[in-house]
């Protein structure tokens, strides 16, 4: 039986998945979710609203290169805490 993947833990994942993972969970997560059928709708509505909003996508680069030079500072290499 294979085992899923923690998204976070995936070796195929590039910088910009991990943020868009960790901008995505805080998004669907901002209200507590009651059933499966309200967490898909809240995926696909946050995602869609990623898409569209360019904006977001900028900041989001700019807060990952900012993430990046604190762990360069403290010679930190394992960045997932910061966040």
């Amino acid at each position: 039986m294979a085992t899923e993947k923690v998204p976070f833990e995936s070796p195929d994942l590039t910088a910009f998945d991990f943020c868009f993972c960790v901008f995505l969970k805080r998004e669907v997560y901002k209200r507590k979710v009651d059933t499966r059928d309200e967490l898909l709708a809240r995926v696909v509505d946050a995602a869609a609203r990623i898409k569209k909003s360019e904006d977001r996508l900028r900041r989001t680069k700019r807060e990952f290169r900012t993430r990046i030079a604190k762990c360069i500072e403290a010679d930190v290499w394992i960045f997932q805490h910061l966040f």
